[in-house]
This record gives structure tokens, C-alpha cells and sequence, in this order.
């Protein structure tokens, strides 16, 4: 009986010397992965906070209210949260809103807390702070207001070459904003329109608005816009053109000095031949001199004026 009993105690110390001494190393390495373990978890889902900055800034305005001043558009935020959850958040990721839909037009301070200051967090991840911890807003009501529109150039066309009137449809348009800027904006503009090197008239049938406030909309994005675009006009007197009447019979004075206008180009190619007056009776029976010209030249040359004015038919 004593016998088996050394036995069982010896094989316990044998068990006891293998468990403790026998690939010690080993062992303590696997503690010691264990313990690393146990540390990154415990730390992982341990509290901590982190401070995001430049987070970006939105409104919630009531119903037909504007923000007539310029707020700040980010905020910096403090959060609470676990470790893992911290770290993967940017301030790209988010965008808080604040909700002043509960005050009226004028000059409000809304404080940034939690109850008005709405953000998408992680599950387990809350605001401490805000900076700044408010605001200035200057609220006021949306307005709508029509504006003429004024088309914008740049650039000139070639030498010989000039920019005839522009022609805007509609003329006007409605623009929409906070009250006070609604109010200042006395006109609306296109985008500017290139003319370098144009030598025909130009038609746009969409040319957008460009009005500099930011914070007036026009309801009208487009108008179309045609510019007319042609030759440099020039006046030229002819002496001594040779008048006719349209049928039979004769006209007093024969001969008289005119002035055209028309391109120049045409202008200058044309010779004192090559002008006539034709005088015909007019619905009040006294006689109208109409300028002719070569097929090259009709239409495009306008008469300006004769010396003599008046002329008679002769009987």
C-alpha cells in the first residue's frame, strides 16, 4: 500500500516537473501572445475620444427663409467612443446639420448642442463638444424679383470687321434669394460670349446666367442671344448721279449729289456710274427717289440722303 503511494506521488511531481519546466519557452511565448491579446481588445473597446476637424456645416432653414450672411460652413468635433471605432471616422465621412427651423427671420446666435445639432455616427459614438459652440445667422425671407438681362462679350471681331446690336429672349428673367440680395441685384448677365474672330452674326440658343451672388438663383438657367456681326459701315457721297424718272418724261433737277451707307467694301467698289436715282410719284402724288444699283450692291446700300431733296417732274 505504501508502495503504491510513493508511486502516485512521484508520478504527480514528474507531472508537475513537465508541466512547469519541460518546453518553458514555448509556453511562455504563448502567455505572453495571450496577454498581447487580451491588451488590444481590452484597449480597443476602452472609451477614448478623438477631435475631428473642418467637419463640414449645414443648415435646416424653415420654409421660405434664407441665410442673408455668410456663416461659417465646418466645425470641429470631439467624439467619445471605442478605439476602433474612432479611428476609421474623417472628417470627410460626416457632415453635421443644424436645425434652426424653429427661428424666425432677423439676427439669431443658435447654439450648437446636441439638440439641434444633428449628425450619422457609428452605434456607440457620441458628441462632447462643438467649436464654436454657436453661430451668427442673419435670416431672412426668400424673394423673387424679375431682372433685366444684359448680354456679356469678349474679344472684338477681325479688322474691318464690328459688332452690330445684341438681342436677348427673353429680355428678362426671375431671380430668387434672400431679400436683401434680391434686392441689390439690378440686372443679370450672361456668361461671357467669345466675338474674337468672328465675321458673321452669332446666334446662341442657350447661353447661361451668371449672376455673381452666389446666393440668388435664377429660375430661368438660359436665354438665347443673337449678335449681329458684319462689316465696318461707311458713308460715301456721289456727286453728279444722274436722275430718272420710272416711266416716260423728265425730271428736274437731272443730276444730284447722294450719300450711302452700307459696308465698305461695297461702298468703295461702287463708281458714280453705277448709281441712280429713280424718282416715281408717291401715294400723296409728289415724286420719291429710290436709289438704284448694280445686283451686287442692292440691299446692302442704303441711301442717306440727296442734295437737292426734292424733285419735280417735268410737264
Amino acid at each position: 500500500m505504501a508502495t503504491k503511494e510513493v508511486e502516485r506521488g512521484g508520478i504527480t511531481r514528474r507531472w508537475l516537473r513537465a508541466l512547469f519546466l519541460e518546453d518553458w519557452t514555448l509556453k511562455a511565448l504563448a502567455l505572453l501572445v495571450t496577454l498581447g491579446l487580451w491588451y488590444a481588445v481590452t484597449t480597443q473597446r476602452a472609451p477614448a475620444t478623438k477631435r475631428l476637424h473642418d467637419v463640414p456645416l449645414e443648415f435646416l432653414l424653415p420654409d421660405n427663409v434664407d441665410i442673408g450672411n455668410d456663416p461659417l460652413n465646418k466645425v470641429d468635433v470631439m467624439l467619445e467612443g471605442s478605439q476602433d471605432k474612432l479611428a476609421v471616422l474623417t472628417s470627410r465621412d460626416l457632415v453635421a446639420q443644424v436645425d434652426v427651423t424653429s427661428l424666425q427671420p432677423g439676427d439669431r446666435n443658435p447654439r450648437l448642442t446636441e439638440k439641434n445639432f444633428l449628425m450619422e455616427l457609428p452605434e456607440g459614438v457620441r458628441i462632447l463638444e462643438v467649436t464654436p459652440r454657436s453661430l451668427t445667422l442673419h435670416l431672412e425671407p426668400v424673394v423673387e424679383r424679375e431682372v433685366p438681362v444684359e448680354a456679356r462679350f469678349e474679344g472684338e471681331p477681325p479688322e474691318g470687321f464690328a459688332r452690330g446690336p445684341a438681342q436677348v429672349a427673353p429680355e428678362s428673367i426671375r431671380v430668387r434669394g434672400p431679400q436683401s440680395h434680391v434686392a441689390a441685384v439690378e440686372r443679370a448677365f450672361t456668361e461671357t460670349i467669345s466675338l474674337a474672330g468672328r465675321r458673321e452674326p452669332l446666334t446662341l440658343p442657350q447661353v447661361a446666367i451668371d449672376i455673381p451672388d452666389h446666393k440668388v438663383v435664377p429660375l430661368d438657367a438660359t436665354v438665347s442671344v443673337r449678335v449681329e456681326i458684319g462689316e465696318e459701315q461707311k458713308e460715301q457721297r456721289f456727286p453728279n448721279v444722274a436722275v430718272r424718272p420710272e416711266s416716260g418724261g423728265a425730271v428736274s433737277p437731272a443730276a444730284a449729289s447722294v450719300t450711302l451707307r452700307g459696308p465698305r467694301s461695297v461702298v468703295e467698289a461702287l463708281r458714280p456710274e453705277d448709281v441712280r436715282l429713280v424718282v416715281t410719284p408717291g401715294e400723296d402724288g409728289k415724286p420719291v427717289a429710290r436709289l438704284a444699283l448694280p445686283p451686287s450692291a442692292q440691299g446692302r446700300v442704303e441711301l442717306v440722303n440727296t442734295s437737292p431733296s426734292e424733285f419735280t417732274f417735268n410737264r
